[in-house]
């Protein structure tokens, strides 16, 4: 019997990375080469980016995929490119013509339109997305011919500016909050200014606190020397995700109260609410909420059982 090469062996790895997602790669795609390149057991995206986008798609590991939720629900920013005189079926550059003009809008025209797109706003969802309609995907439907009618949903647009401008051609940069489909914003913004338009590039830069300059490309990974490399120089601690939220430290002590289901005291100034607990190494252990008198109650567990083993370093880089 042949004897076959072993496969990498994953182990537990817990942290985020900022992956600047490249254009022609699903986010699923991108999630698993970084899943193999770092040997975890554990990963998960926090949103999709459509495969012609680029940028921002944090990759959140082990322990760091009980706090995606949190990034999910994160505002969103947004550097688009924009083709005016034709409108796609897919409201990107991906789609089949469908509608065709003469460009004839200026800067200070789209400019002025700013306004109204400023604030909370109505969208209707496009019929290319993953929206579902009695159990089927609206993608699949359109696909076949078929549209539907899909009810507005409501998004904010915190920033919308106008950062270059061409007879055929727009860029802009929009912060807003999630759920918003940017090119439907592009195609609404060229719409009230008379035009047709379809997006022709979308990078995402921003996502809650994390920014665009902290961002690792594939490459860069793989030309890293091994997995533990990668994960020393590029993986951030899942305290990043709620950097921004109040924290406490705790005991030992504390931490095993904490473990058995038992609400500790704490200083009775800190926030009310929900806190981030970490341990006297600042690692974050816990979610935990504060009755704003001095009580802090166990709300989820974020620690590992045990140390974590070091990584395997024979065999072949597995699925």
């Amino acid at each position: 019997m042949t004897n076959l090469p072993r496969r990498t062996e994953r182990r537990a790895v817990d942290g985020v990375l900022l992956l600047d997602k490249p254009a022609g790669l699903t986010s699923n795609a991108a999630l698993q080469r970084v899943k193999r390149l770092l040997w975890a057991d554990k990963a998960g995206h926090t949103g999709s980016l459509d495969p012609l986008a680029t940028g921002l798609l944090p990759i959140c590991l082990g322990q760091a995929t009980k706090l995606s939720a949190y990034l999910l629900d994160a505002d969103k920013t947004y550097r688009a490119s924009v083709r005016l005189g034709v409108k796609t079926n897919t409201g990107d550059a991906d789609g089949k013509p469908i509608a065709e003009s003469i460009p004839h809008s200026t800067s200070a025209d789209f400019e002025a339109l700013i306004p109204r797109f400023l604030g909370p706003i109505r969208q209707i969802p496009p019929m290319y997305s993953a929206i579902k309609r009695e159990g089927l995907k609206l993608y699949k439907l359109a696909r076949e011919g078929i549209e539907v009618e899909r009810e507005p949903r409501d998004v904010v647009i915190h920033e919308l500016r106008l950062t270059a401008f061409d007879s055929d051609r727009f860029e802009f940069e929009v912060r807003c909050s999630k759920g918003t489909y940017v090119r439907t914003l592009a195609e609404d913004w060229a719409a009230a200014a008379g035009e047709h338009a379809h997006l022709s590039a979308l990078r995402r830069i921003g996502l809650g606190r994390f920014e665009a300059a902290a961002m690792v490309d594939l490459q860069t990974l793989e030309d890293c020397a091994d997995a533990e490399a990668r994960r020393q120089r590029f993986l951030q601690p899942s305290l990043a995700v709620l950097a921004h939220w109040p924290r406490v430290a705790v005991t030992p002590a504390d931490e095993r109260r904490l473990r058995a289901g038992t609400p500790i005291p704490i200083a009775a100034d800190a926030p009310a609410g929900l806190l981030c607990v970490v341990n006297g190494a600042g690692s974050l252990i816990w979610l935990g909420e504060h009755d704003g008198q001095g009580v802090l109650a166990p709300r989820r567990w974020l620690g590992r059982e045990v140390p974590e083993e070091s990584a395997a370093t024979t065999g072949l880089s597995g699925d």
